[in-house]
């Protein structure tokens, strides 16, 4: 069995969110999405809760802590685009035969990864699932979307050629099952591949300081995510290892060293930067609204601390940097 990591490393250097629950439920996408056989659920999942001034999902209330509303929509899309070019427009990095026949995104969300991967491979039927029904209703003819909890049994699941997740998995509570499902919903050499940030900022010239609010930012929220919701925000660090266990062979692992801000002076990644920056900007306010609250944080102290942040984005003397790991790993082909 072949197990690697690879770290892509940086060039050089360059010099109110009001409590506010409404149980009304409203929606506004394509109720059939409800009616697949891949899951039974109701039409009630088409239904959103607005509190803390932003809308979640409703269905299994309470599990996932972000909002899936537009300002939601807009991060995603921003960490989509960013990931395209990290990848120089590549969707993943996990060597899928070109002519796969199956493939399904894990906790898909608005579905940008689906659709561009259904129109780039047309062979393939490509199913999205999440908690949300938060995709478009014009959709490639070969891709899907589905209500469902990926933490449930995958109940029409079989034979897949590729199963993906982005930024999802460490907001599991039970990743090892997830990964089990994945295992015995594959067919024998397909291919899993995991995306995620590893929310601890980094800094090779020490311009990030100890008492830098970026820092302490992301120390609050892995303690948040951790303590209210039992989610472990660096998970994908286990990831390798859990994946060994399962029976995967050929784990390979890329992390990137992603720079918050636009800093660097090659072009690529003064791109990235700039993503990465209005992608945290966002993540502040959602973070505000409901972790942070429900974490027992002052009001004063949180518009504070966004504020601070706000300012270390916006400095091109702070060289910092978020990882992002991308795991990839094969079923054997005799399983």
């Amino acid at each position: 069995m072949e197990n690697s990591s690879t770290i892509e490393p940086l060039p050089d250097d360059d010099d109110d969110a009001s409590h506010n629950t409404m149980t009304a439920a409203t929606s506004d996408y394509d109720p059939s999405i409800a009616a697949s056989s891949f899951c039974s659920v109701t039409s009630s999942v088409n239904g959103h809760v607005w509190e803390y001034g932003r809308r979640y999902q409703i269905f299994r209330y309470g599990r996932y802590p972000l909002p899936n509303d537009e300002e939601e929509f807009k991060r995603e899309s921003l960490k989509h685009a960013m990931f395209k070019e990290v990848l120089h427009g590549e969707l993943f990095l996990a060597p899928v035969a070109p002519n796969a026949q199956k493939i399904i995104d894990l906790g898909t969300g608005f579905g940008d990864w689906a659709i561009e991967v259904g129109d780039a491979m047309p062979s393939a039927k490509v199913t999205g699932i999440d908690l949300s029904p938060i995709q478009p209703v014009w959709l490639p003819p070969n891709v899907e979307f589905i209500v469902d909890d990926i933490e449930d049994d995958w109940t029409d699941g079989s034979d897949f050629d590729f199963v993906h997740s982005r930024v999802v998995f460490a907001c599991l509570k039970d990743p090892p099952k997830v990964i089990d499902a994945a295992f015995r919903n594959l067919k024998a050499g397909g291919w899993i591949e995991f995306c995620e940030f590893f929310p601890v900022i980094g800094c090779d010239d020490a311009t990030v300081r100890p008492d830098n609010a970026l820092l302490r930012f992301y120390d609050l929220m892995r303690q948040a995510f951790l303590r209210q919701y039992g989610m472990d925000l660096t998970y994908i660090e286990k990831v390798p290892s859990q994946l060994e266990q399962t029976g995967f062979i050929n784990i390979q692992r890329k992390i990137y060293h992603l720079p918050v801000g636009d800093w660097p002076r090659e072009k690529h990644l003064r791109t990235i930067g700039v993503y990465m920056r209005e992608i945290i900007d966002e993540m502040l306010a959602a973070m505000a609204a409901k972790p942070f609250t429900e974490a027992g944080m002052d009001k004063a102290e949180v518009n504070e601390l966004l504020h601070s942040v706000r300012t270390v984005l916006r400095n091109k003397r702070i060289h910092a940097h978020l990882p992002a790991h991308i795991v990839w790993a094969q079923k054997p082909p005799s399983a």
